[in-house]
């Protein structure tokens, strides 16, 4: 797998965008004004316990409290008192009007491992095909493991050399020691540790799996150069300052073209179908349409082919969009069992290349795909764009005929007069010339036109 990473840098943020083989496939924005929460590790006071919500609210110093679930509370936090400090990790940033999801269980990622010192559970990715190797890192890491943590696996510790193990576990050691340290020291509430940089979160993603970067920051690319040295001394992993005159690395790289399919709700298939992906506060709705696709001898089997087809690029959106949550998708239906479970198993081989971990349902009574995708922040949908000033969110707005309806019953409303003055966009000027001619009012109203005015606005206002 060809890797390339680009970094493109601004004022004011930094975009990341991950290439498999030229295509881009994940997209993460920082930026530089505000802290990434997720991974975050807090000392919060305790403001309030709901039992009825099943949740404690913690103070972490941001502008919403946290929610920490009780759950949470009882198997791994310890006792939990209103006005008492505690140690938590932001699971989820804050979303929208949502506060920050915490956690007890604390998690540090490293190369190879990923520590988990507040409990005693060891576990390995479901992607190691080696059932022995966690029996054996475990008693691999017995003597330098005299408290007892726990730890995750990860998929890069298969052909790992062991001493490059036990190195990941004790600088992981070393990292909650300062934590810890840091917990004591500070007031509540106040960071302690900020899991920063986003770059060097997906280069540990990818376990250094990564033969390109580039980038146009020269202090990005010096700590990138340090950080490589330092952690992947084995790898050769070219580090590149862009220096093409004449064009931007923004340019070079069709970032516009790739930000703009990800504002898209339309995907378009080779065979002439399309997708429709739309997402709401609740979840993500993903529909699945034929459109010209006609190639095949029955019905079936041109459904059956066009979802093919739609499973493969719902998996490359899934994650070049960072959707997350509760993703129903649509797919054509179906009549054939057998090809109903042959198309979720083509839907979860295209999704082992996504880091966040996905779960595939069955096929609901009413013929809907549910799966989850793990959300750690907003989907780029929502951090790429701003809620519309004219159809706030909707997508709608009203249309014209709507507005002279409403016009018209405002008109009646405010007789007798003997004139009034109607402000509305330009756009409306054929329109309501035509509406007044039909009322038969032209010499009772006066129309004035503002291009300031939304579409669907209106001014209506008595001159005499």
């Amino acid at each position: 797998m060809d890797r390339e990473l680009v970094i493109v840098s601004s004022y004011n943020l930094y975009m990341f965008i991950l290439f498999e083989n030229k295509e881009a496939v994940e997209l993460r924005v920082e930026y530089i004004e505000n802290i990434k929460q997720s991974g975050n590790i807090y000392k919060g006071k305790v403001k309030r316990i709901v039992p009825a919500m099943n949740a404690a609210f913690v103070d972490i110093g941001e502008d919403r409290e946290a929610f920490l679930p009780l759950k949470d509370i009882d198997k791994i936090c310890p006792s939990v008192e209103k006005g008492k400090s505690i140690v938590v990790q932001v699971k989820r940033s804050a979303i929208s009007t949502k506060g920050a999801k915490l956690t007890c269980k604390i998690t540090l990622p490293g190369k190879y491992l990923v520590l988990l010192p507040t409990t005693n559970q060891v576990s390995i990715s479901s992607k190691i095909e080696n059932k022995h190797l966690k029996e054996e890192i475990k008693e691999l890491l017995e003597p330098f493991n005299e408290e007892g943590y726990g730890f995750i696996i990860r998929t890069s510790a298969e052909h790992a050399p062991p001493e490059s193990i036990i190195e990941d576990f004790l600088s992981l050691k070393t990292l909650w020691k300062n934590i810890t340290e840091q917990a004591k020291k500070k007031k509540m509430p106040s960071l302690i540790y900020e899991d920063k940089d986003k770059v060097f979160s997906l280069i540990r993603d990818y376990a250094g799996d990564i033969q390109k970067i580039v980038t146009d920051d020269i202090s990005m690319y010096k700590a990138l150069k340090k950080h490589i040295k330092k952690n992947y001394p084995n790898k050769s992993i070219e580090i590149e300052l862009f220096k093409n005159k004449g064009v931007t690395l923004y340019s070079y790289y069709q970032v516009e073209k790739i930000i703009g399919k990800i504002l898209n709700p339309y995907v378009w298939l080779k065979s002439g179908g399309y997708l429709v992906i739309e997402e709401t506060e609740a979840l993500v709705t993903i529909d699945v349409n034929s459109g010209k696709h006609c190639k095949h001898k029955s019905l079936e089997d041109t459904a059956y082919h066009t979802n093919l087809e739609a499973a493969k690029e719902i998996a490359k959106h899934l994650r070049l969009r960072d959707l997350g949550g509760i993703i129903i998708i649509d797919f054509i239906d179906m009549k054939d069992e057998e090809r109903k479970k042959s198309l979720i198993e083509f839907l979860k081989n295209e999704v082992k290349r996504d880091k966040r971990p996905i779960k595939i349902k069955d096929f609901t009574s009413l013929g809907l795909l549910e799966l989850t995708r793990k959300k750690l922040e907003e989907s780029l949908i929502k951090q790429l764009s701003d809620v519309c000033s004219t159809c706030k969110g909707k997508g709608l707005i009203k249309s014209y005929q709507l507005v002279l309806f409403e016009i018209e019953k405002k008109i009646e409303e405010m007789k007798p007069f003997a004139k009034i003055k109607i402000t509305v966009n330009p756009t409306l000027k054929e329109h309501i010339t035509k509406f007044l001619q039909t009322l038969k009012m032209e010499d009772f109203i006066e129309i004035s036109y503002d291009n300031t005015l939304n579409i669907d606005k209106y001014i209506i206002e008595r001159v005499a």
